[in-house]
């Protein structure tokens, strides 16, 4: 009787052990945009203080391909349930997911680990994730349907807005990467002959995406 109740106890405190350091997502991340920041969410236990990589990375299917952004904590205080998050930059450049052959993927990875970074637990979201270029990805307004973007002169032309209007004008490459900011200013001198995603934004009526060609 005494050696099943050593045993009992000697059981429950290695399940102990094992329960009492753990590393999840408590965000979910379906899609994100190329050159823009992304915030995941997680939640550890740790008895004593540790370490935690994140990190977004390329699969071919779950074989491990290339690191797109990642980050570390360290030291990753002792506590239960604490709480953090982590912030990525996608980098400009990154080959959007429609771009990508069968069966790669993007996916998300956190791992917990001791002060040694000896692995402790760690979280495989099955969930892929949708990488689009930014300036692409952006629904238009139906309150701007009317306005119309061309280049001439040097000069981004926007067609059927109001005078009083407040606005935003971003441009893009068409790989994401931005390349000029206006603000009520539509002047686009030094940039070079292309293709170019123009996205504009009026205060309180919507966005609006066109692709600008300049020559």
């Amino acid at each position: 009787m005494k050696t099943k109740l050593l045993l009992l106890v000697v059981f429950m405190g290695f399940s102990q052990v094992i329960i009492s350091q753990s590393i999840t997502f408590t965000s979910t991340l379906t899609e994100a945009q190329i050159g823009t920041s992304v915030t995941v969410n997680y939640e550890y236990t740790i008895p004593a203080d540790g370490n935690i990589y994140c990190a977004l990375n390329l699969y071919n299917d779950w074989t491990w391909a290339s690191m797109v952004a990642d980050g570390v904590l360290s030291p990753a205080l002792a506590g239960t349930n604490v709480a953090g998050s982590f912030d990525f930059t996608i980098p400009p450049g990154t080959t959007q997911t429609a771009d990508l052959t069968s069966p790669y993927n993007y996916k998300l990875v956190i791992e917990l680990s001791d002060a040694g970074w000896n692995w402790l637990a760690g979280d495989y979201p099955a969930t892929q994730i949708n990488l689009q270029n930014a300036a692409l990805s952006i629904k238009n307004s139906e309150l701007l349907e009317d306005v119309n973007m061309f280049y001439s002169n040097n000069r981004i032309h926007l067609k059927g807005l109001n005078t009083s209007d407040k606005y935003e004008l971003k441009i893009f490459d068409l790989l994401g990467q931005e390349v000029k900011s206006i603000n009520n200013d539509n002047n686009i001198v030094n940039l070079a002959s292309a293709i170019y995603i123009a996205k504009l934004k009026v205060y309180g009526k919507g966005i609006k995406t066109s692709k600008v060609l300049i020559n």
